[in-house]
C-alpha cells in the first residue's frame, strides 16, 4: 500500500481529530542502539505474508505512541479511522509534531529522530500534556527503503535575519532508523502570515517521488511538493492542491480555485511534472481515498446537495463505478492483490469488497440471506481481512469474503509479515506472526 500507507482513505474531518497519546518519558528518550539492521546477531525470523496467526503468549508492550489516533484523551477507544503506524520488518514508525519514533516491536525499545531546527507545535495543544497530533509516515520501495517524515520548524532571528519558518523533510533509513538526509522546503507565500498553525504531512511515495502537503485551517489552503528521492530536490510545487493518493503515475488530491474556497474538486496530476490531467466536479466535503493500483475512491456533496461515492480511473478521471446507495461514509483499503475493501465501523457495521480492475462489487456484509453479520474491520493486507465480532478475532479472504478456518488470535490494526499490533485495553501490544 499506501498506505504502508501506509497505507491513508479517510474522511478529512476525522483525520484532523486524531490525537496521539505520548508518555512524557517517551518524548525525552534518546536514540537506542539499532538492533534490527543487517549486522544484528539475532537469528532470522520466519515471515508470513500474510500471517494466519500471532503468538498470544509473546506480546510486547509498545509505547503509548503506538496508540496514535486510536484513543481519546480519556483513554477510550475510537473507531479505527486510519493506521497510525508504518511498519518495516520488525520496526514500527510513528511521527508527531516534534519527532519521528522508531519502535522495535520485539523489545519495545524506541529510537527518536528529531528535526535539526526547532519544531513549531500547535499552540492549541498546549496544556494537553502528552497529547500531540500525529503525522503520516511513508515507507518507500527499493533496495534501501526509507521512512519519510516532515516537520514544520523554525530558525530563530539572528542579527538582521528575521525568524524563518519552513518545512524539514526527513529521510531515515528504515532498517537502521538513522537519518540519511534532510531537505528544507520553503512554506508557500499564502501561508506566511497564517494566524493558525501549519501542518506538513507525507501524502505518499511511489518509486523515486514522494509527496509532502503543507496545509492550514486559517486560511484554509494547501500546497503540495513533489520530492525527487534520488536527486534529493523539489521536482515541482503546486498551490491549492492537497495530495491524497498516488496511482498509475498520477497524483490524485483535492484542488481548489482559491484560498478559503467554498467548493473543491478531486483532480489528477502527472507524478513527475505536476501537470493537471483531469478535474472532477466541484463539491463540498470532497474526499479521495484508496482504490487500488488503477482506481481511487472519490466522495463529495454536489452543488445540488447530492452525496456521491465513486471509483474513478486515477489517470483519466473517468468514473468506473458508482458505489451502492447504502455505501455512505466508509474507509477503504487496497488488499495488495486485487480487492478494495471498504468498511464502516460506526452507525452499523458494514463491509463491501470491490474488484480493483473494474470496480465491480464482489460481496457485501451483512448478508441476511446467508445469515452472516459484518465484522469490525481493523486491517487489510495481502489478500486478507483482519477484524473481530462478538465471537472474537477473525480473518477473512478478501476476494471471496469467506471466513478463514484459523483465528489469528488478535485483531491487528497494523500488520506485516513479521508482526501484528493490537489494542489491549488502552495499551498497544505487538505479537509476532507464527503461521
Amino acid at each position: 500500500m499506501d498506505e504502508v500507507v501506509v497505507n491513508l482513505s479517510r474522511p478529512v474531518g476525522r483525520w484532523a481529530s486524531c490525537v496521539l497519546l505520548l508518555a512524557a518519558a517517551l518524548t525525552g528518550c534518546s536514540p537506542q542502539p539499532d538492533v534490527s539492521a543487517g549486522t544484528s546477531s539475532k537469528s532470522p525470523r520466519a515471515v508470513f505474508a500474510p500471517p494466519a496467526k500471532f503468538d498470544p503468549k509473546a506480546g510486547v508492550l509498545m509505547p503509548k505512541a503506538a496508540t496514535a489516533g486510536l484513543l481519546t484523551a480519556k483513554g477510550k477507544e475510537l473507531e479505527l479511522l486510519r493506521n497510525p503506524v508504518a511498519l518495516y520488518e520488525e520496526k514500527a514508525y510513528v511521527a508527531t509534531q516534534e519527532s519521528l519514533l522508531s519502535i522495535d516491536t520485539t523489545s519495545g525499545a524506541v529510537t527518536t529522530v528529531k528535526p535539526e531546527a526547532t519544531p513549531v507545535t500547535d499552540p492549541q495543544a498546549e496544556g494537553q500534556g502528552s497529547f500531540l497530533f500525529t503525522h503520516p509516515v511513508s515507507i518507500t520501495e527499493g533496495a534501501s527503503p526509507l521512512a519519510l517524515a516532515s516537520f514544520v520548524v523554525k530558525q530563530p532571528a539572528v542579527g538582521t535575519h528575521a525568524e524563518r519558518v519552513f518545512v524539514e523533510f526527513t529521510a531515515v533509513n528504515a532498517a537502521s532508523a538513522r537519518v540519511e538526509w534532510r531537505l528544507p522546503l520553503n512554506i508557500p507565500e499564502w501561508a506566511k502570515d497564517a494566524p493558525g498553525p501549519l501542518s506538513a504531512r507525507i501524502a505518499g511515495s511511489s518509486g523515486r517521488v514522494a509527496l509532502v502537503t503543507v496545509s492550514a485551517f486559517k486560511p484554509s489552503g494547501s500546497t503540495t511538493y513533489a520530492i525527487d528521492l534520488v536527486d534529493r530536490r523539489v521536482l515541482w510545487t503546486r498551490d491549492l492542491l492537497k495530495a491524497e493518493r498516488i496511482a498509475k503515475n498520477t497524483v490524485v488530491g483535492i484542488a481548489e480555485d482559491e484560498i478559503n474556497s467554498q467548493y473543491q474538486a478531486a483532480a489528477g496530476y502527472d507524478l513527475n511534472t505536476g501537470e493537471q490531467r483531469w478535474r472532477g466536479e466541484d463539491s463540498q466535503y470532497p474526499g479521495v481515498g484508496a482504490g487500488g493500483p488503477q482506481l481511487v475512491s472519490v466522495a463529495g456533496r454536489s452543488k445540488n446537495d447530492v452525496d456521491f461515492h465513486r471509483l474513478v480511473d486515477a489517470e483519466s478521471g473517468l468514473v468506473r463505478q458508482e458505489l451502492p446507495e447504502d455505501f455512505g461514509p466508509a474507509d477503504c483499503d487496497f488488499d495488495g492483490v486485487s480487492t478494495l475493501v471498504c468498511f464502516r465501523n460506526w452507525q452499523g457495521l458494514s463491509v463491501w469488497a470491490f474488484d480493483t480492475a473494474n470496480g465491480e462489487l464482489r460481496w457485501k456484509l451483512p448478508d441476511k440471506a446467508a445469515n452472516r453479520i459484518a465484522p469490525r474491520v481493523t486491517a487489510v493486507w495481502r489478500g486478507r481481512i483482519y477484524g473481530s465480532t462478538d465471537n472474537g478475532p477473525l480473518a477473512m479472504d478478501a476476494r471471496t469474503g469467506e471466513d478463514l478456518p484459523t483465528s489469528p488470535g488478535i485483531a491487528p490494526y497494523a500488520v506485516n509479515e513479521y508482526v501484528g499490533l493490537t489494542l489491549k485495553g488502552t495499551d498497544a501490544m505487538a505479537y509476532p506472526a507464527i503461521e
